[in-house]
């Protein structure tokens, strides 16, 4: 789908549901190489998953509506092979049971995968805004008819996004009533599918199709033939959690080595009054606040929104010149320096440490617009500042996050 298109089919799914306050579905949002691209990319997932070998994290299997366990090690045993589908692989599996699986946190498998996704709803955070808590993936797949889990709600702030893989129909029902929506989040779930189902919206959904659900809202999915599905995770956490998030982000950073700075005195024992002012100091702590938010939003910004860095991959070095670098329009660097001796890029969230370089800004401002940069233009940049290694560093430093891709003349 053209980028033109795919901005107007976003901007009607955005209209319909009310800026995301209402169910509603839209057919037609992913391509046929979205579909293609994104089943190879989950087989791919599964593969990485088995080979790391914590087969206790992150997936849930259902036979017959019941939660299993050491399902993972039966998939290890018998995994998929080279030309066999995800389909083909799961009927060698399950045989003819009904069954699900439930697999989470996709970005942290494939830095290809959340790319793909990422061009995919880049319309929607242009329209929407981008989400504090930032995007997270999993998927769905196989026969089991209803949702095992039953009828349900998100957590509150989590709106849901469910991208529809095929190959066969699924089915989505929604219970937008005011009596439901009032029931505090994590407190109910109902199992009784056939006596509620007259008072839900029916939503079929056909592969490339999408459907919206907000979190206030219960719903159930119905997939009697196999099929996969993705689910994006749009979380905008509340204040509280943000806080403490950022609170965490300030306790894990390193200790400012000030020789000027002194020691708090003892604390009188003998007192139950403290003397707040001269244990802490409010504008230290809002500077310090401030700049961890500051640096938590670049990292989202430079990573399309996705809450999870991209992995680092150990890839080998920078192949020899002559090579070229292309930027990802979609995972802007974005510079955020604290320390007046380095500078700290953020790519695809991660932190890319370099030496300054009043070049930078140039080189990365065409990375950014997708420009193509020859490795020799790059070294006239750069050079006499760094050396010939800073920039080997640079370019690989980039290239491990999946921030540049990397082309051979």
């Amino acid at each position: 789908m053209n980028n033109e298109k795919n901005s107007e089919t976003w901007k009607n799914f955005y209209q319909n549901s009310q800026e995301l306050t209402k169910p509603t579905s839209i057919d037609n949002i992913l391509s046929d190489d979205d579909v293609t691209f994104l089943k190879q990319e989950l087989k791919n997932i599964i593969n990485r998953f088995l080979d790391k070998g914590e087969l206790h994290k992150g997936i849930k299997v259902y036979i017959n509506h019941e939660l299993q366990n050491g399902i993972a090690e039966e998939m290890a045993a018998n995994r998929p092979e080279e030309n066999e589908t995800i389909e083909q692989w799961c009927m060698k599996l399950f045989g003819d049971q009904k069954f699900g699986v439930v697999f989470n946190s996709l970005e942290t498998f494939s830095n290809e995968f959340t790319e793909r996704m990422c061009q995919i709803v880049a319309p929607l955070l242009q329209k929407a805004g981008m989400p504090l808590g930032g995007l997270s993936f999993l998927f769905f797949m196989g026969n089991y008819g209803f949702t095992p889990f039953g009828i349900h709600k998100e957590a509150k702030g989590e709106e849901g996004f469910l991208f529809h893989l095929g190959p066969n129909h699924k089915d989505f029902y929604t219970w937008d009533i005011e009596e439901y929506n009032q029931i505090e989040h994590n407190t109910q779930v109902f199992h009784e599918v056939d006596t509620m189902l007259p008072s839900s919206t029916k939503y079929p959904l056909k592969a490339k199709s999408a459907m919206f659900i907000p979190h206030q809202v219960y719903h159930i999915a119905k997939t009697d033939e196999f099929s996969l599905s993705v689910v994006m995770d749009y979380i905008n956490p509340s204040r509280d959690y943000l806080e403490k998030t950022i609170a965490t982000q300030i306790a894990s950073s390193e200790l400012i080595k000030n020789p000027k700075v002194g020691y708090l005195p003892p604390v009188d024992i003998t007192t139950e009054k403290l003397d707040w002012n001269s244990l802490l100091n409010p504008k230290t702590w809002e500077q310090q606040f401030k700049k961890a938010l500051s640096k938590y939003i670049t990292g989202l910004k430079s990573n399309a929104g996705v809450l999870q860095p991209s992995i680092v991959e150990n890839k080998e070095g920078v192949p020899n010149p002559p090579f070229q670098i292309t930027g990802k329009t979609i995972f802007p660097l974005l510079i955020h320096t604290e320390n007046t001796e380095k500078t700290c890029i953020m790519a695809r969230g991660n932190e890319v440490i370099v030496s300054n370089n009043s070049q930078l800004n140039t080189i990365i401002e065409k990375l950014n617009t997708g420009k193509i940069i020859s490795f020799d233009k790059l070294q006239k940049h750069l050079i006499p500042t760094w050396e010939l290694m800073d920039v080997f560093d640079f370019v690989s430093q980039l290239a491990r996050v999946g921030a540049i891709t990397i082309h051979k003349e």
